[in-house]
């Protein structure tokens, strides 16, 4: 198959790098695959850098005449099959391709949706399938009449190879390295949150949850392992001086972006996602490849793969003191913590590889290609 994933933002997330690494994968199975992207935003940096092909497409504002036109001719002249897009700005945009090719919605995040007429429209009309992180953002999609429940399908998230491979038992010496380079003492529990440095990951709360800690005397290091957005930076600004009036700003550690995130995990005690809004964490998938223990925050997606107690712990969003007991108990309770990131680890060897999930994904995409093929208006000529 010919597949273009679209892009239309300029921050660096997981969800762009989710994209990124579907069309590796696409590339790497015989497939054709492109990444389209506005040129001046870090996913085309980081797609061109990974070797992919990359098509610069500016989606500023939504309803761009030339990037609708681009897009034809991009479509007709490599004979794209799939286009599948990922924001509302995109999936505009890829909706004057209707007679070329199919259309695919993918959805990440669990933020509610206003039913409109024009945009039950758009959903029904403007997309031959959707495509969802997590099976709650496809129901509620389904709910409030966006989506059919014939042609919306949920793909989960997965875990490079690379955070199986940390984990093995054969792999040694992340722990000691990273613990050495972040000065980390190897008696002082450590704490790892990795999300984008924004309001919605909940960084706030995680500092006051540290406070708390801290009247039980139970002093972690947290590192915050990641950077801002664009439109963030005064947010991210404000943590430090939020530690320090409440008086834990020397166990907080501020990494920036990593590409090492694997090797991080190893050197930590517990992940925690403190997120007010999920749709399925690529850090969640990733800390049960990687046999770290994970207190999360159940939102979206997140309660479909943390069963309390078993693959993790589950506590109510933006709600501290629930949060800091939770990481207590984890700290607390090392051999209980073990079994729970044991049994995580498991459930990511059977059902959270990306050769399981893309499967998943090509299976859909055929799903499209059928209804694209079969549907009147607009009438389906494909792009051969």
């Amino acid at each position: 198959m010919n597949i273009l994933h679209t892009i239309p933002g300029r921050n660096w997330g997981g969800m762009e790098q989710r994209t990124l690494e579907q069309v590796r994968w696409l590339l790497a199975h015989g497939h054709s695959a492109w990444y389209g992207t506005p040129p001046d935003g870090e996913p085309f940096r980081q797609a061109t850098k990974a070797g992919v092909p990359v098509v610069p497409l500016s989606f500023d504002p939504a309803w761009r005449l030339d990037t609708m036109l681009k897009l034809r001719r991009f479509a007709k002249a490599n004979q794209v099959d799939i286009i599948d897009t990922h924001v509302t700005r995109d999936a505009k945009a890829a909706m004057s391709c209707l007679d070329l090719c199919a259309v695919i919605r993918s959805r990440h995040v669990d933020q509610p949706l206003v039913s409109t007429w024009a945009r039950r429209l758009q959903w029904r009309r403007g997309a031959d399938h959707i495509i969802t992180v997590a099976d709650s953002i496809r129901r509620g999609l389904i709910e409030i009449g966006l989506a059919d429940e014939k042609r919306a399908t949920w793909v989960g998230g997965w875990a490079e190879e690379k955070f199986f491979a940390a984990a093995d038992p054969a792999v040694a010496g992340a722990r000691a390295r990273i613990r050495a380079e972040l000065d980390l003492p190897d008696d002082v529990p450590v704490l790892l949150c990795v999300a984008m440095l924004r309001p919605d990951k909940g960084q706030d709360h995680l500092i006051h949850a540290l406070a708390l800690l801290a009247k039980r005397g139970l002093a972690p290091i947290c590192l915050l392992a990641g950077d801002p957005t664009i439109q963030t930076g005064a947010y991210a600004a404000g943590l430090m001086p939020l530690a320090t009036e409440l008086g834990v700003a020397s166990q907080l550690r501020f990494l920036g972006y990593r590409t090492d995130i694997q090797e991080l995990m190893q050197a930590t005690d517990l992940v925690v996602i403190s997120s007010l809004v999920e749709g399925q964490p690529r850090v969640a998938v990733q800390s049960f490849a990687s046999r770290r223990p994970l207190v999360a925050t159940s939102v979206g997606g997140v309660p479909e793969i943390i069963k309390e107690g078993i693959t993790g712990w589950l506590v109510p969003p933006a709600e501290r003191q629930p949060l800091a007991d939770a990481i207590a108990h984890a700290l607390l309770h090392p051999a209980e913590a073990a079994k729970v990131a044991a049994n995580a680890r498991s459930l990511a060897e059977v059902t959270m590889r990306i050769d399981v999930r893309m499967e998943q994904t090509l299976e859909t995409y055929q799903t499209a290609l059928a209804y694209a093929r079969s549907r009147r208006f607009p009438r389906w000529r494909g792009a051969r």
